[in-house]
């Protein structure tokens, strides 16, 4: 498959500006001591948290077979799990995580004749609207609570949150309410959301309210994930800390600004965890290590895909 030019230079352009990112990031800290803390990671705790990350992405996979399949049997959601790891490796080489989301049914195809091509890539879009929603919602929800406990975030996020929540349901309402698509296809720049409107229009509204429900379940479970980075490394982070600045960090870190998420990264911990009073160091090592078991994890996407 040929890379398009402008893929390319996106990615140049992403790895200059993390490179500029983690420099101004890592500038005042002592490297030495933070790769000591680094290496001395027990293996096991590595295979644990990847295993985690694992357990949350078959929540993922499960969730989007729900959509694709009539029936959903164990082997099926395994499949979708696979397919899903696929999609993070994909994403390593496009400008946004969101692609390797759309590209990940294609390792689906051979298992599944007799799903139309259609259906698979049409049910990882609404797959992905599905699990935003949930998230977006999260997020505002955690921007709320963590003003009213006196945490400091930029004014514009949470009118930008209340923004694309209030566009989610308006959405949501005229795709099922009114002739969204016929609307839209007049407008070919709005081509696309019509397609999307029409396959929420044609799907199982109950699996769909499930799919809902299981994101709601899966979010928060990942965001654990970070919680047990920090305990690794004795940062003195709380859950609801957690639940308050990780879906912020996440959705920010969703825009194609960096490689991989590094250096965006590293700087909105900065930002958000250092106000918490935890040293630099201590920040730059959980971000760091949650970057690399992401490659890593993304990795295994690799090697599943010639399996």
């Amino acid at each position: 498959m040929r890379v398009p030019k402008s893929i390319w230079q996106s990615k140049i352009f992403r790895i200059g500006l993390s490179m500029i990112l983690l420099y101004f990031a890592f500038r005042k800290v002592n490297i030495i001591n933070l790769g000591k803390e680094l290496i001395l990671v027990s293996p096991w705790a590595t295979v644990g948290l990847l295993g985690y990350l694992g357990l949350v992405m078959v929540l993922g996979a499960w969730r989007w077979s729900l959509l694709a399949l009539e029936k959903v049997r164990f082997g099926d959601v395994m499949a979708f799990a696979k397919a899903t790891y696929v999609g993070s490796f994909y994403s390593l080489f496009f400008p946004t995580a969101v692609a390797g989301d759309l590209l990940k049914w294609t390792s689906l195809t051979k298992k599944y004749p007799q799903v139309h091509k259609l259906r698979l890539a049409g049910t990882a879009l609404i797959d992905r609207l599905v699990g935003f929603t949930a998230f977006f919602l999260e997020a505002l929800l955690a921007l709320i609570i963590g003003k009213s406990l006196g945490y400091q975030f930029p004014g514009y996020l949470l009118w930008l949150f209340v923004g694309i929540n209030c566009g989610l349901v308006v959405f949501y309402c005229l795709a099922y309410l009114v002739n969204f698509p016929v609307i839209l296809k007049k407008n070919k720049y709005l081509s696309k959301l019509s397609e999307l409107a029409e396959l929420l229009r044609s799907g199982n509204k109950k699996r769909l309210l499930s799919c809902l429900a299981i994101s709601v379940i899966a979010e928060p479970a990942w965001m654990v994930w970070s919680y047990f980075i920090a305990k690794l490394f004795g940062i003195p982070l709380t859950l609801i800390q957690i639940f308050i600045f990780m879906p912020v960090i996440a959705l920010i870190l969703v825009l194609p600004i960096s490689f991989a998420g590094f250096g965006a990264r590293e700087q909105l911990f900065l930002y958000f965890f250092g106000q918490l009073g935890i040293p630099v160091e201590k920040i730059l090592v959980m971000s760091t290590f949650s970057g690399v078991l992401g490659i890593i994890s993304s990795l295994i996407g690799g090697l599943l895909l010639w399996l």
